[in-house]
């Protein structure tokens, strides 16, 4: 019996040790191929949306994919056999950051134009090219030889190669959170339901990246047996949720171009914070903002949880950058807090009548013309100060009659 217990105790714990060599290999080899194949995917772009974003975030994805292969090649102790393919991965690392912050500045921009300055970002990726190019081709031999360049030439390179990575993904990533931090503000002036374009999906990619370099610096300096086991798979799992969010994005500003113009100029006016040139005359104000009442009022504009700016100018008849000068000028609110004051008012209506009273909250706020109950409570309790459910409470203190609605 002690042998049989010794035989399965070894059989046991060499089945573990093949696990713990093998599973986070085998995790790595899906999440590369899985980004490979998303790289692919997002390229080719089967929705035919956001066309020059998603572009630029497959050549990020396509990057992210070689980062796992070279980390695939040095757990397995396979770079003198894959030496190109390493100075290859070394190279798309340069390209990996870059192209992510150009991926946001168009997700994020109404100009739907490729500018030739941008590839100006792309300048280490071409340096370490140039140095290695003939590398990749030819294994040990360079396209220079490097005992031609001084001493002080070579050493500069040399940190100049090694921070240039670094500096990437800090300076990049800064700015790409900053340039989707401004969109959440930006999409507030052009429509009334910001879920489907807030880029929110974005945002946890910013931090999931953020979170995999962290990571990778706990994992390089400490080589912590844990995180080395199970952040594979966490990388597999961020990499299936990408695939659910690129699959199902919308079109962010999916207008005709004059009202693309009209939208870029209203966002660039309000990111110079510069004073409002005068548009209409105070008769001509007064005018539109009479009609523009008459419109929300009696036409109920509000309760079409799609409204945005352009479908709101074409009833009035006016441009997009008029109607967002007439509302901040006449009413002094940008277009979601506009058209979410009569949402909240028209709540307020069907939570005061008897006839509605079998309605629960989140029947009130689809009735309303919210999109959903998330963005109803939090639109509500800014305006009035209380939660639905509380405002519900009041008035049931107040009357003795209305009952609360969960």
């Amino acid at each position: 019996m002690f042998n049989n217990y010794f035989y399965l105790k070894v059989i046991c714990n060499l089945h573990y040790h093949i696990i713990k060599i093998t599973m986070p290999v085998i995790l790595l080899n899906i999440t590369c191929v899985s980004f490979y194949l998303l790289a692919f995917i997002t390229f080719f772009n089967p929705l035919k949306v956001n066309l020059i974003a998603n572009k630029w975030l497959s050549v990020f994805l396509f990057s992210v994919g070689s980062a796992f292969l070279d980390t695939i090649i040095h757990e397995t102790r396979s770079m003198d056999s894959y030496a190109q393919v390493v100075a290859f991965n070394e190279l798309s690392r340069f390209a990996m950051m870059p192209a992510l912050y150009l991926s946001v500045l168009h997700y994020t921009s109404p100009d739907k134009v490729l500018r030739k300055r941008e590839y100006l970002h792309f300048i280490p990726f071409l340096i370490f090219f140039i140095c290695t190019a003939s590398f990749v081709v030819k294994p040990n031999q360079l396209l220079f030889n490097p005992d031609i360049f001084p001493v002080v030439f070579k050493t500069g390179l040399q940190i100049f190669i090694k921070l240039a990575i670094p500096v990437q993904l800090v300076g990049y990533w800064l700015l790409s959170y900053y340039k989707l931090a401004r969109h959440q503000k930006n999409i507030l002036l052009i429509t009334s339901n910001t879920a489907p374009v807030d880029l929110s999906w974005l945002r946890y990619l910013l931090f999931g990246i953020l979170f995999m370099i962290l990571i990778s610096m706990i994992d390089k300096f400490s080589e912590n047996q844990f995180l080395r086991m199970y952040s594979p798979v966490g990388n597999l799992a961020g990499t299936l949720i990408l695939v659910y969010f690129l699959l199902s994005q919308k079109e962010i500003y999916p207008y005709e171009t004059p009202e693309l113009d009209s939208i870029n100029t209203i966002i660039n006016t309000e990111q110079k914070s510069k004073p409002v040139k005068q548009r209409f005359s105070e008769e001509t104000l007064a005018l539109l903002k009479s009609k523009v009442t008459h419109l929300m009022e009696s036409n109920r504009l509000f309760l079409d949880n799609e409204l945005s700016l352009p479908e709101l100018s074409k009833e009035l008849n006016v441009s997009p950058h008029d109607l967002s000068y007439l509302l901040n000028e006449g009413f002094g609110l940008n277009f979601f807090q506009f058209v979410n004051s009569y949402r909240i008012s028209e709540a307020k209506r069907l939570m005061l009548s008897d006839k509605y009273r079998h309605l629960n909250i989140l029947g009130i706020a689809y009735s309303a013309g919210f999109n959903s109950k998330t963005t109803f409570n939090t639109a509500f309790k800014k305006e009035t100060g209380l939660s639905p459910s509380q405002f519900m409470q009041q008035a049931k203190v107040d009357t003795g009659s209305i009952p609360s609605l969960q």
